[in-house]
Order: C-alpha cells, then structure tokens, then sequence
C-alpha cells in the first residue's frame, strides 16, 4: 500500500470516527466556532446563478447552511458552493449489498449505476450512505444530473472561487457532491478539518489532564494538612478533658489543711486573747480559719483565722 492510499485510509477512517462521536453531540457544542467558508448559489435551468445563503464550519468540522438573509452575519467567504435545479437533478434511494459498499468507491458507482436513467458517458451520479435497510442491506441516496449541466455550473463556480463545489441539496443531510475542486488534490492528513479538530480536541484534553493533576496534588496535600490538624485538636480536647477531670480534686486538696497543720493551728487558736472559756464547738472553716462557739448562750461564735498552709504548700 503507497503512502498516499494509506493517508487517504486513514483520513477517512478518523473522519468516520469523529462523525459517529459528534453526530450525538449537543447542537451548540457541535456547531461551536462557525465561520463562512463558502457562498451558495443556485443555477437556474436558464444558466443563471441566485445566491441563497452562504456554508459555515465549526471548529469541529460540523457544515451548516444559512439561507441569504441570514448571510450577511457571516464574513467573506472564500469558496462557493453552487447547487443545481432541481429540475436537473434525478433523485432516488437504493440499496445495496453490504460487500459492494464496502470494496471501495468504484464498485459502489458501478452498482449505483444501474439506476441512472441516464447513459454512464452523459451522466454524473453523486450519492451518500443513508444508512441500514432491510435484511442488513445498506440505503444509498443518488443524484444524477447530465453532464454538460455540471461542466457549466463547474465553469461558472470556477470563475468565482479557486475553492467549489457543484452539489445536489437534500432536505435531510449534507448535499450531495457532482464535483469538487479537490477532487484531484493530493490528500493531506494534516489538512483535514475533522483531523485537525481532533488534534486539537486531543491536546486541550492533555492540557486539562496536567491541570486537574495539578489540583488533584494539592487536594491530597489539604486533605493531609486537616487530617493532621484533626489529630491535634482531638488530642488537645482528650488533655481539656482529662483537666476538667482532675481540676475539682486539685482545688478539694488546697482547700483543706493537712492534719499536722491544723494541730498547730489550733493550738494557737487556745491561746488566742479573746478565746472564750467554755467551748462548746469548734468548727473548721475552709480553707484556713475556725469557727468557735462558746458554751455561754450570751456569747456569739467566734471566727479566727489559722496560721497555717494548704498541705501542697506546708509539704514543700
């Protein structure tokens, strides 16, 4: 296989592919990035060219047609697509054995052929594949037109663009091509609009592949940075806890005196001045004081303050 029937293969097998995968793609993701590629004109039976509207692209390789009031949104064009009457066209439908589709387009045409009603050296047929049929038989859309109605619809598109096309339109689908100014052109791998598309779909899928890594990064790095500071807080809230345990106990222990101390202290307490005779009842207030209350009804209870330390500070 040369290098070109092997580029061509591969051409149209992407093109194939990308078309399956855009044909369920939402309208206005497929038509993103329209821009005019070529004015459209109709070639009366009279030999007379009306403009109808212009054929836009999108940056998928997805053809769309205006009609001409709508034209003049686009920008200049550089091609023209020129479409005969159709009162010059014959149309039908034709179905087809799935081996002959698939030998390439020479046999097709052969087959297509058949259903011309026009000798092969006065007719120039154009089809498309419409789809499956029945019994797995492949449908064909056909367009004959006469030869010397698309030499001169060829010879006036030519005056007009370096870029044409003579075309069947059709009111489902694209129109059907009679003839191409790259018809003999040497294809180009690079060239191809659906190619290039996905070469370019394909590098904004790298870019935002290394950018979501990016952030996939330093998620996990914020994710590491809370568990951490989870682990903290739960540990400092175990210590608060643990506090609020032993904090009652502690202040229970420095608010009572330690027996040794409080001997002491009551023995000054007995030599204190205005210690009553009689004493009916002593009792301790917390933290460091006495409460005595005399055995005489006439007298109040007496409060006097020991001189003594909470047992933390006398065991120091």
């Amino acid at each position: 296989m040369s290098g070109r029937v092997f580029g061509e293969s591969v051409a149209d097998l992407i093109a194939w592919a990308v078309e399956e995968v855009r044909r369920d793609l939402p309208r206005p993701v497929a038509h993103l990035g329209r821009r005019v590629v070529a004015d459209r004109y109709e070639l009366s039976p009279q030999g007379r060219l009306s403009p109808t509207g212009q054929v836009l692209r999108s940056w998928l390789g997805v053809l769309s047609r205006t009609d001409n009031t709508t034209a003049a949104r686009g920008g200049r064009a550089d091609g023209v697509e020129l479409a005969l009457s159709e009162a010059a066209v014959f149309r039908t439908q034709a179905d087809v054995n799935p081996v002959i589709a698939r030998r390439g387009d020479a046999a097709l045409r052969a087959r297509l052929q058949q259903h011309s009603p026009l000798p092969p050296e006065q007719a120039v047929l154009a089809y498309s594949l419409a789809g499956l049929g029945r019994d797995g038989r492949i449908v064909v859309d056909v367009a004959v037109a006469h030869r010397a109605a698309v030499e001169t619809a060829r010879h006036l598109a030519r005056e007009r663009a370096a870029r044409w096309q003579v075309v069947a339109d059709r009111s489902q689908g694209a129109p059907l091509v009679f003839a191409d100014s790259k018809a003999g052109e040497k294809r180009s791998l690079w060239r191809n609009v659906v190619l290039r598309s996905l070469i370019i779909a394909a590098a904004a899928l790298v870019c935002l592949s290394a950018v979501s890594h990016r952030f996939e990064r330093e998620a996990d790095h914020i994710v590491a940075q809370r568990d951490r500071l989870l682990e903290e807080v739960r540990h400092l809230r175990l210590q608060r806890a643990a506090q609020d345990d032993i904090e009652p106990a502690l202040l229970f222990a420095r608010s009572h005196t330690g027996l040794p101390d409080l001997l002491d202290g009551l023995a000054d307490v007995m030599a204190h001045p205005d210690m009553p005779a009689a004493v009916a009842r002593i009792d301790l207030q917390s933290p460091d004081a006495v409460r005595i209350l005399p055995t005489e009804s006439g007298l109040g209870s007496l409060s006097i303050a020991l001189d003594v330390s909470p047992t933390e500070e006398s065991g120091s």
